[in-house]
């Protein structure tokens, strides 16, 4: 029995088949369609029978849609009511059954009230994505409904979880940002996160979780599959060949699970935005130490509390944390997570889901040893000294939003050849090292004045600056890019 045969008895997943560049194209001759290794992965590891064993493992979760359905969330946003963590779990899974078939027809019969058709629910999913993207956006999403709509994604729609060893950083970005003004318009920095991901694989696992663009002119998964990468592996044993072979994995989540065909067919922003970066599908038994940068919809401490949530539950393991922002102003004042839903000042001041360029601030939150330390101002001057910042011209990182122009930066930054993008890649990482490695020792914060250690962050820096100029990070990447290609025949 060929392939496609096999997916035909076995029934598919995916209700909704991205079509055109970049989910369908042509490979050294060979047809690639994201969806084709959805379906792929999702025979070969038995997703079904894993579905089913979570949906048992999650009734809990699952009673207030059993219960009433779209109209039991639906009810309570509308009333203005933050929803609880099961309330969450709910609402993803209802949306989910839009997108999954084998989740709607695990579900749909046990839910006492609506109708369960295909079409019906598909409207009502998207209705209710509707409503939690006005409420992040204008009252803001509690860490209890983020952790239940990140665990839900976890729990029934991702169809493979890889071991990414004893420790490992989980990288991922929420996107949306507004970005730094450029000439009259908002400019956009070359792939900080996905060449980041190199450089701190480095020192130790990574599991870089990205996709697609949606709506900005390259991300993730466009820059990595630019310079040779491939992110179509159909087995969990070649995804974790890859892993423990180069320290690093780039998973898609196109390949992985459903739920973001939804805003890819929108073509709009949705709260899968939230839910994307911190769904890494990582092992549970892999402590994860989180790298994760938000938009001005979020602030990052309600990232770390979700963070908590998520691990009180079981669903992951999470070690050293970080979650942060790139802001407008330097000089910024400390503001915390309460008032901020409210403080349009405040919101108007996040530029990027990055850590800031020079001259510009960082606003960090930390879970350290299981704790929430809360959010800390980061200044150019706690990574580099007089110097280097002087090196650093900001306006030269600012790059026109183009895919030639992104992807010229990514490399020119990752082999030292363009000396301040190099010098900011390195902040980047320098954060990550930072979080793991030297936030749980003593004077690592000035918890009174909300700052960070300048000498160990300082430390953090020249470790990761001597791996992209010594040409460590670039043979990273070239070692992952040959590898990704190498398993696809396992």
């Amino acid at each position: 029995m060929n392939q496609k045969e096999r997916l035909s008895s076995q029934g598919k997943i995916a209700e909704i088949r991205l079509l055109g560049i970049p989910y369908h194209r042509e490979v050294d001759g060979e047809i690639v369609d994201c969806t084709d290794v959805l379906e792929r992965l999702a025979t070969n590891e038995n997703y079904k029978q894993k579905l089913r064993q979570a949906i048992n493992e999650n009734e809990e979760n699952l009673q207030p849609l059993f219960e009433g359905g779209y109209y039991g969330v639906d009810r309570k946003i509308k009333k203005g009511e933050s929803l609880t963590y099961e309330d969450a779990f709910s609402l993803m899974s209802f949306v989910l059954m839009a997108s999954n078939s084998q989740i709607r027809s695990e579900l749909s019969p046990r839910i006492k009230i609506g109708d369960t058709s295909l079409e019906t629910i598909t409207l009502q999913g998207i209705a209710l994505l509707a409503e939690l993207s006005a409420k992040e956006a204008y009252v803001g999403l509690t860490p209890e409904e983020i952790a239940g709509l990140t665990a839900a994604t976890l729990e029934l729609d991702t169809v493979v979880r890889v071991d990414g060893g004893q420790q490992a950083f989980g990288v991922g970005g929420m996107g949306g940002d507004r970005g730094y003004p450029r000439n009259g318009d908002r400019s956009k920095l070359f792939s900080l996160s996905t060449m980041g991901a190199a450089v701190l694989a480095c020192f130790g696992n990574v599991h870089k979780h990205h996709s697609y663009p949606n709506t900005s002119k390259i991300a993730g998964q466009t820059a990595i599959e630019a310079i040779g990468g491939r992110s179509d592996q159909d087995s969990q044993s070649a995804m974790e060949v890859l892993q423990h072979e180069t320290n690093l994995f780039m998973s898609s989540c196109h390949t992985v699970r459903t739920l973001h065909t939804i805003s890819h067919r929108l073509k709009g922003e949705t709260i899968n935005h939230v839910v994307g970066p911190l769904a890494i599908p990582v092992s549970k038994d892999t402590t994860l130490n989180a790298f994760i940068g938000v938009n001005d919809n979020v602030h990052p401490e309600t990232i770390i509390r979700s963070l908590q949530i998520l691990q009180k539950n079981g669903i992951q393991k999470y070690g050293n944390s970080v979650a942060f922002c790139g802001l407008l102003k330097s000089n910024s004042s400390h503001f915390s997570e309460q008032g901020y839903y409210q403080d349009k000042e405040a919101k108007n001041n996040v530029a990027i889901d990055e850590v800031a360029p020079p001259p510009h601030d960082t606003l960090a939150a930390f879970l350290v040893e299981g704790q929430n330390l809360g959010t800390f101002i980061i200044t150019p001057s706690d990574f580099l000294d007089d110097d280097l910042i002087a090196h650093v011209d900001f306006h030269g990182l600012l790059i026109p939003n183009t895919a030639e122009g992104i992807l010229q930066a990514n490399n020119d930054a990752i082999i030292g050849q363009d000396l301040p993008k190099s010098i900011y890649l390195a902040m980047t990482v320098a954060l990550g090292i930072f979080t793991r490695d030297y936030s749980h020792l003593k004077g690592a914060f000035d918890q009174k004045n909300r700052r960070v250690n300048q000498q160990m962050l300082r430390k953090s820096f020249y470790l990761a600056f001597e791996k992209i100029a010594g040409g460590d990070a670039s043979a990273k990447l070239q070692e992952y890019i040959i590898m990704s290609n190498e398993v696809l025949n396992i």
